[in-house]
């Protein structure tokens, strides 16, 4: 059963089920304030497919305290966003419907029977198909258009829209196709490509470190000995008993290895090429040291979604992993720092302004 909680600054708390019966997904729609003239006028939703980890509606992994605040701030942004006539809404085009939500095992989003390790449980495919719930939840509202939902992925998000709009065309429940797919910080390649980037990237930036640090550092996390953890991690997740999780640093980190082995199995560029259809944004900083960037040129982009309606990429110079930039060389060595500082700051503004311009033009057909 689908319920609603009393509406706050045009933000409602709202459940929807998950694809597990035993769990509601819990989230938050952002729709703009109530007139007779929208009541007759259908909005157009993005729904929020948020990246990996114990991830909550806002972004957040309140576990790891963790606070980034990417897709609270994103629905703030589309809703403050002024129109030609410096009324709310987004772009010049209109308003726009907003829905994030917590993953299974996250925040509100719990089940019925109390398990710590229910996140850990899940799968890629899980993930999936709770996304696929969530289109559902904005279809069938009476304040949208169901003609008119775009997916927002943000890095693991991005990577499996593919799979969401391949479930959404298959679906026996008459939804309509989606009308276009936005790729923030994740585009183009699958999950183990990405965590054998970041083992590349890392390994480098501790080359060039300096100091007593830098000596230490550049004799422990070597290529080789990150590649050898990698490699002994996976033996675990491919274990005969193919474990739903696996424990390490004797038992104080869990990881999921069901979804570990989905990716795995996962062709991110065949997926792309045979079920995104639909009009497409991807936008990658050059400044984002978790996922490349250099999947976002045209004529890469058009290569890897052929069948899609339209294909526009941006590279933002200063751009990085949670849609802030920044000044300076980003390292990873210094994530967790820079981080915490970007969670507190808005979105960066050239990103939004591409996000307005193009929906602009999807949703709302202006030039």
């Amino acid at each position: 059963m689908t319920k609603v909680m009393e509406d706050t600054r045009n933000k409602s708390e709202v459940t929807f089920p998950s694809s597990d019966p035993s769990c509601q997904l819990h989230g938050d729609l952002t729709l703009p304030i109530s007139s007779s003239d929208e009541d007759i006028a259908l909005l157009p939703a993005i729904v929020i497919v948020a990246g990996s980890g114990p991830v909550d509606r806002n972004g957040n992994a309140p576990s790891m305290r963790l606070n980034f605040n990417i897709y609270n701030r994103f629905a703030q942004h589309i809703h403050d966003k002024p129109s030609s006539d410096n009324t709310s809404c987004s772009g010049g085009g209109g308003s726009i419907a907003v829905l994030s939500y917590d993953k299974r095992g996250v925040g509100k989003s719990q089940p019925i029977l109390k398990d710590k390790n229910y996140f850990y449980k899940l799968g890629m495919m899980d993930l999936v198909a709770d996304a696929v719930e969530a289109v559902k939840f904005v279809a069938s509202h009476p304040r949208i258009d169901k003609n008119r939902i775009v997916l927002l992925g943000h890095s693991e998000g991005a990577i499996i829209l593919p799979l969401i709009c391949r479930e959404i065309t298959n679906d026996e429940t008459s939804l309509q196709p989606i009308a276009g797919c936005i790729f923030y910080s994740g585009f183009g390649e699958n999950l183990i490509d990405v965590m054998a980037f970041q083992r590349t990237t890392l390994a480098n930036e501790v080359q060039t470190m300096s100091g007593p640090t830098g000596w230490i550092l550049r004799r422990l996390l070597t290529k080789e000995y990150l590649d050898k953890k990698y490699n002994e991690f996976m033996k675990q997740v491919n274990d005969d008993g193919e474990p739903d999780y696996v424990s390490l640093l004797c038992g104080l980190v869990k990881q999921p290895a069901k979804w570990v082995r989905e990716h795995a199995s996962y062709n991110a560029e065949e997926a792309l090429s045979k079920h995104v259809t639909c009009h497409c944004l991807a936008i990658t900083g050059q400044k984002d040291f978790q996922v490349r960037n250099e999947y976002c040129t045209r004529e890469t982009a058009k290569g890897l979604v052929p069948n899609a309606a339209s294909v526009e990429v941006h590279r933002p110079p200063n751009l990085t992993h949670l849609l802030r930039s920044m000044e300076g060389e980003a390292k990873m060595m210094n994530m967790k720092k820079d981080y915490k500082e970007m969670g507190k700051l808005p979105l960066d503004e050239v990103v939004m302004e591409i996000t307005y311009a193009w929906c602009d033009r999807v949703l709302f057909e202006t030039q």
